[in-house]
């Protein structure tokens, strides 16, 4: 019986007889002592099971198990569904790239070894899952840590930023007033809501282009979440904004029947989406 299958009969026996002594789970699992006591101590600091010990019956019980109420916890399966792969490493590559080594760092290592205990009962069975199991994303576009906990710190205090901002598209930097709205998080991406106060309305601002922050002591202006989202949530990067806005993608005839698949919206007066050209030439189809 190897450690996987141990936990889960640890597990098993203390459900269905509501307690187990510890000599009757030794001769259950055929282990050591100290075996034995590896594996409690692993499931209560990793796997978070509420198994305590009741010195008067001299059993290992679920916490909250005498009220007679099935405990809430679960072991976390030998594999999981697709879309729980994906939220698992997903959420680790997140946590583990925010700031792995700086002010964070201390706050989210927590996180992680939770996650590394659910993707594996051991360091090295998630280390090898990670490696096996790949999700790619877009390049992540660092923020250093000292700036995004000013805007964190000042999104949920509800205080005006001071920052100072590069503007990609100028090439020229700025400073500007301005009153967190939210923060999004979109294709490894980092992005600040806010009303400028320059400008006099919502701007997007990738955080990784922010070359300062510094809270003030003012009061930021608040703007209802609707209006944030009717305003910003139509598109990001060139197609950021409420305007709408079109493009014409050209696809080759290889790739065409792919786009036309995919249903992608187009305005009442464009071409047949992923519509094929005679010959050799490149397909036509636009999107919002």
């Amino acid at each position: 019986m190897n450690r996987t299958e141990r936990f889960y009969r640890i597990e098993l026996l203390i459900k269905s007889r509501g307690g187990v002594n510890f000599e009757t789970l030794m001769d259950e699992l055929e282990v050591s002592r100290a075996t034995l006591k590896r594996d409690l101590q692993y499931l209560r600091d990793r796997m978070d099971a509420p198994i305590v010990y009741d010195r008067f019956d001299n059993l290992y019980k679920f916490e909250g198990g005498a009220s007679g109420a099935a405990p809430a916890h679960q072991l976390p399966g030998v594999w999981f569904s697709e879309s729980e792969i994906h939220a698992l490493l997903t959420m680790h590559q997140l946590i583990d790239g925010l700031d792995a080594g700086g002010v964070l760092g201390r706050h989210l290592q927590p996180l992680l070894d939770k996650l590394n205990g659910m993707l594996g009962t051991t360091s090295s069975e998630s280390r090898e899952l990670m490696k096996r199991v790949k999700i790619v994303n877009p390049a992540r576009r660092p923020v250093p840590s000292r700036w995004f906990e000013a805007v964190g710190s000042a999104l949920l205090k509800r205080k005006r930023l001071d920052i100072v901002y590069f503007t990609r598209a100028r090439q020229t930097e700025s400073q500007r007033e301005v009153s967190p709205q939210r923060l999004i998080h979109y294709r490894n991406t980092w992005y600040l809501d806010a009303w400028c106060h320059q400008s006099d309305g919502l701007r997007r601002f990738a955080l990784d282009a922010v070359r300062s922050a510094k809270a003030l002591e003012s009061r930021a202006k608040d703007v209802a979440l609707k209006n944030v989202e009717a305003e910003l949530d139509g598109g990001y990067g060139i197609f950021s904004g409420k305007a709408i806005q079109w493009a014409t993608l050209v696809f080759t005839p290889e790739a065409a029947p792919m786009g036309g698949a995919g249903g992608v919206a187009s305005p009442p007066d464009a071409e047949d989406v992923g519509r094929r050209q005679p010959g050799n030439a490149p397909a036509l189809c636009r999107c919002h």
